[in-house]
Order: structure tokens, then C-alpha cells, then sequence
């Protein structure tokens, strides 16, 4: 073809697209990036990671709030006071400040139920990820331990050995949920485990040489992470309900020590007169495991690698 008659498109016409220039922008955030605007997209997700914000800061701060400092002071107010803006969730029947002592049993309800998940976490981890990764009579020895303490009822065991072996600290609470809170995410794990071991970037990194532990904890456990760290959130709301019953019937965190079960316990004696003794922690764990499972599910979304942008 003769170049003179070659047809000269105007320059004006090789623009990018603006939708293109778009997307192309929006592929150079990083992942961490996408990660969080998924998230915050999701609003419902996002008011629930707020108001667990808040909580944290208002039951780390709370000794440190003039008027606030003793929250078990007998005679700090008058026995039932009414809310006021000194005292706003008023008192109790000793007349102790509730908002005190709200805050200081979510601080311990908070400590027993992150501590408490993330050791259930690691060594739901480890023994998912030994049953997955070897199989054979390995997989078979684990999960068939695991199977054994999913099929006892939780709550009837954790009140037997609670009487028996726990002192009514944090501590001993925390151990005794965790013992037995690790097999939802031993299965979780081993799941992720067997479907991954097969995929091409396993088997790539054992052709050059990676074998056991680091093919385990280095390739495989990684891209595990997503559905390991949505299943630490809803632990936590499943563990904080835990802890409350315990203190509730006497065999979790003992008095005088305030968590929101054992609140509960000693203003039912009260409904009548005074329901904001069992409304209040009432509401206040309804609320926090609310939002421990819309931040769950918020980050199943997020982490998603199928998700696609919208």
C-alpha cells in the first residue's frame, strides 16, 4: 500500500479511555488498599468496627475519667441512682457507678474472650495445618480428637471443670475456654489446607527444594489467612457470650471482679425495681458480639479473592 495513501488518524483519536485510565489507576493500590476499601464499603461493617473502637477506648480509659476511678467503691452514690450526666448509666444497689463498673467488666470481658481466641486460634492453626498438610493416619489421630471434643456439650463441660479446676481469675477462664474453643478452627484450617497443597505455587516451591514446615508456614498458611482471621472475629463474639454465661451461673470470673456476666447475676435480684442493672451489660454484649460478626462479615467480603470491584 502506497504511503501516501495511508489514512492519517488524528492524534486526538488514541486517547486512553477515561474508564480505562480508571481501572488502571485503581490496579496500582496495593492490596492492603483494596482490602480496606472493600471493607469500608460496607457500612454496615464499618459502624461495627466503630462502635468496637469506641468501646475499647472508653474501657481502657475509664480509670482514668475524673469521677470515674473507683469503680468499686460502696457509697460512691446513692443506692439506684438515677442516670445523670456525672453518673450516666447511675448506680447500682451499693451504690457503686455503673458506667464504671460497665466499662471495667468489658475490659475483663474483652481480655478473656481476644486472649482466649487467639490462643484457640494458634492452636486450632497448627493442629488444622498438621492433619491437612500430612494426611494419612496423622489427619485421621487429629481430627477424630477433634471430633471427640465437638461431639461433648460444650457448656455442661465447661461448668464441670470450671468448678473443679479453675480459682475465678481471668487467667483460669482463659484457658479453660481456650482448651476447648480451638476445634472450629482446626477443621477451618485443615479444609484450606487440603484444597491448597495441590495448587501450583505448592508444588512450584517443592520442585526447588521447600519441604515440610516451610512449605507449611510459608506458602500454604499465608494464603489461609483470610478465613482464619474471619473466624478469629467471630470467636470473639462467640467467646465473650461464653464467659458471660460462665459468670453468670458462678463458674466463670468471680466476684468482686466486674465482667458483664457476673453484672448481670447480681442486679437480677433487682428487675423490678431497677431493670438498668441487667439491661445495661445486657445490651452491651448484645452490641459487641453484633459487631464482631458484621466486622466478620465485612472482612469475609474484603479478603475475598473472588470479589469482584463494584
Amino acid at each position: 500500500m502506497d504511503a501516501s495513501k495511508q489514512v492519517h488518524v488524528p492524534e486526538e483519536e488514541f486517547e486512553i479511555p477515561q474508564e480505562l485510565t480508571a481501572e488502571l489507576s485503581q490496579k496500582r493500590r496495593s492490596q492492603g488498599r483494596i482490602i480496606f476499601d472493600r471493607f469500608v464499603r460496607n457500612k454496615v461493617a464499618t459502624v461495627g468496627a466503630i462502635f468496637l473502637t469506641i468501646l475499647v477506648l472508653c474501657c481502657l480509659l475509664v480509670p482514668f475519667i475524673p469521677g470515674h476511678t473507683t469503680p468499686d467503691t460502696v457509697g460512691q452514690t446513692t443506692p439506684f441512682a438515677g442516670m445523670s450526666w456525672q453518673y450516666p448509666f447511675g448506680g447500682d444497689n451499693l451504690g457503686r457507678d455503673t458506667f464504671a463498673r460497665a466499662m471495667i467488666g468489658g475490659r475483663i470481658s474483652l481480655l478473656v474472650a481476644l486472649t482466649s481466641m487467639l490462643i484457640s486460634i494458634l492452636l486450632g492453626t497448627v493442629v488444622g495445618a498438621l492433619a491437612g498438610y500430612y494426611g494419612g493416619w496423622v489427619d485421621n489421630i487429629l481430627m477424630r480428637i477433634t471430633d471427640t471434643i465437638l461431639t461433648v456439650p460444650l457448656y455442661l463441660l465447661l461448668f464441670v471443670l470450671s468448678a473443679t479446676f479453675t480459682d475465678g481469675t481471668p487467667t483460669s477462664v482463659i484457658f479453660l475456654i481456650a482448651i476447648f474453643g480451638w476445634t472450629t478452627s482446626a477443621r477451618l484450617v485443615r479444609g484450606e489446607f487440603l484444597a491448597l497443597k495441590q495448587r501450583e505455587f505448592v508444588q512450584a516451591a517443592s520442585t526447588i527444594g521447600a519441604r515440610g514446615m516451610r512449605l507449611m508456614f510459608y506458602h500454604i498458611l499465608p494464603n489461609a489467612a483470610g478465613p482464619i482471621i474471619v473466624n478469629a472475629t467471630l470467636l470473639v463474639g462467640s467467646n465473650i457470650i461464653l464467659e458471660s454465661v460462665l459468670s453468670f451461673f458462678g463458674f466463670g470470673v468471680s466476684i468482686p471482679v466486674a465482667s458483664w456476666g457476673s453484672m448481670i447475676n447480681q442486679g437480677r435480684d433487682y428487675f423490678d425495681s431497677s431493670p438498668r442493672l441487667i439491661l445495661i451489660p445486657g445490651i452491651l454484649i448484645f452490641l459487641t458480639v453484633l459487631s464482631c460478626n458484621l466486622v466478620g462479615d465485612g472482612l469475609r467480603d474484603a479478603l475475598d479473592p473472588h470479589m469482584t470491584e463494584r
